[in-house]
């Protein structure tokens, strides 16, 4: 199963669905942008992952995915950034427990008072064949 880790040793896995291990930032109520980078990976020798995309996504009341932005990784930095709310397309995965790095920027508006937003996701889509 492809998975996203929040290290390079791919043992900050995040989880899937019940929030208890997100991706999570602060930005002040002025706004602001943090960057991060995160590793996408495939947990089973026997499967191999074609058609890769990662899409922001926000179902509930006001869409924020385009909040979101995402980059390839370039030598360790953030290649160029794609637009918010738009999935970036990673190569096929064939190996096991090898992350490939990409890069997350969130960049919040300015806020009237505190919000805690748990309605965006990243959405790993694929195409799953057996090795």
């Amino acid at each position: 199963m492809l998975k996203i880790a929040k290290n390079a040793g791919l043992t900050d896995i995040v989880s899937t669905g019940d929030g208890t291990n997100a991706i999570s930032t602060q930005h002040p109520i002025t706004g602001s942008t943090v960057e991060m980078k995160l590793w996408l990976f495939n947990d089973n020798a026997a499967e191999r992952f074609e058609n890769i995309n990662i899409d922001p996504s926000d179902s509930v009341s006001t869409d924020e995915s385009t909040w979101i932005q995402l980059a390839p990784d370039n030598a360790g930095s953030a290649g160029t950034y794609i637009s918010g709310g738009a999935a970036l397309t990673m190569a096929n995965i064939s190996d096991s427990n090898v992350g490939k790095p990409f890069w997350v920027k969130i960049t919040t508006p300015s806020v009237g008072s505190v919000q805690n937003k748990t309605d965006i996701k990243l959405t790993v889509n694929y195409r799953k064949f057996a090795v």
